[in-house]
């Protein structure tokens, strides 16, 4: 009777072992495959947000609508910061550096990059231009910070500046090639405002806490949008049922989602993987875009995104080594 009983004691503590290693099996399972799912979700969404001016065109006018979207994105997360209890940044010095980050990341830069989608420019040229940020940050780094560039990593610059000519050149040769020129150029000045934000905002990355400080960053976004609406536009909104849902898309999938998306993966040492995703942004733009709006895509478009993929490739590659 012993032994039986030892026998049966033993294989439920087996049968046991066994269930608990399942079940810390698929919990491993469960969390990779969540977290496989934001760099898939990252490039979507920022994809999706070179679309978003074609959607909301017909109800609203740009500048407005990056009001109404940073602001509503300020609201929320300063409620998120103060229901988790965010530590907030102690000194004004920090606060007003947060808040001019947040005028260049998500102010002026959107307020460049919709206008110019709103009044012609492609989605495809200005995801592609876009893409730019990480090249036009590692040149940045060099002028301001002293950082050292190699040789190849100015050819991938060259290369990545090639990619956008070659997609324009098709209009230069038009009467649409002085708009299309001002347009990309216009554009370019709001990657740029994007690229020197980004090395601005590190010096605060210590500063309270990362809900805190996007919310900050997001109250200094509305300021500029905000004034530039009220100067220069007339605040003629028509609401219907599509501007509501791009409108609520915008300030939680792409302004608060994809921000935060970006911050766990830099917090997770992913940083040059979400650099690397960008390239993925100008073709899945332009197909979203293709989709929905019927804007064509042309075989120097797809070259032009390949060459400027290859050269912002090549200057993260040097970077990371």
């Amino acid at each position: 009777m012993s032994s039986q009983s030892s026998s049966t004691e033993f294989a439920k503590e087996f049968a046991k072992a066994q269930v608990e290693r399942w079940r810390d099996r698929a919990r491993g399972v469960a969390h990779l495959s969540w977290q496989s799912l934001i760099p898939v979700a990252f490039v979507l969404c920022w994809a999706s947000g070179f679309v978003v001016p074609r959607a909301f065109a017909p109800y609203i006018e740009p500048l407005t609508f990056v009001a109404i979207r940073n602001g509503a994105a300020a609201i929320v997360l300063v409620i998120v910061a103060l229901a988790l209890r965010s530590s907030w940044p102690d000194k004004w010095s920090d606060r007003a550096g947060l808040l001019w980050a947040g005028a260049l990341l998500q102010g002026f830069s959107l307020m460049a990059v919709y206008w110019t989608i709103v009044h012609g420019l492609q989605v495809g040229v200005a995801a592609l231009i876009g893409a730019l940020q990480p090249a036009l940050t590692a040149m940045l780094a060099a002028w301001l910070l002293g950082e050292a560039l190699s040789r190849w990593q100015w050819v991938g610059i060259a290369l990545g500046f090639a990619g956008v000519a070659l997609v324009i050149s098709p209009k230069l040769g038009t009467s649409e090639a002085h708009s299309s020129l001002v347009l990309g150029l216009l554009t370019f000045v709001g990657v740029a405002c994007m690229a020197y934000a980004s090395l601005f905002q590190k010096r605060f990355e210590q500063v309270g806490d990362p809900w805190s400080r996007t919310a900050i960053i997001f109250i200094g976004a509305t300021v500029p949008a905000l004034v530039a609406a009220c100067l220069l536009e007339r605040a003629q909104i028509e609401f219907a049922p599509a501007l509501i849902a791009v409108w609520v898309w915008s300030v939680f999938a792409l302004a608060i989602g994809a921000t935060m998306a970006l911050l766990f993966l830099i917090r997770k040492g992913q940083a040059s993987r979400a650099a690397s995703l960008i390239y993925l942004v100008p073709p899945v733009s332009a197909l979203m875009a293709y989709a929905g709006f019927g804007e064509a895509i042309h075989l120097i478009q797809i070259t032009g995104f390949a060459v400027a993929a290859s050269g912002v490739a090549l200057v993260q590659l040097k970077e990371r080594r």
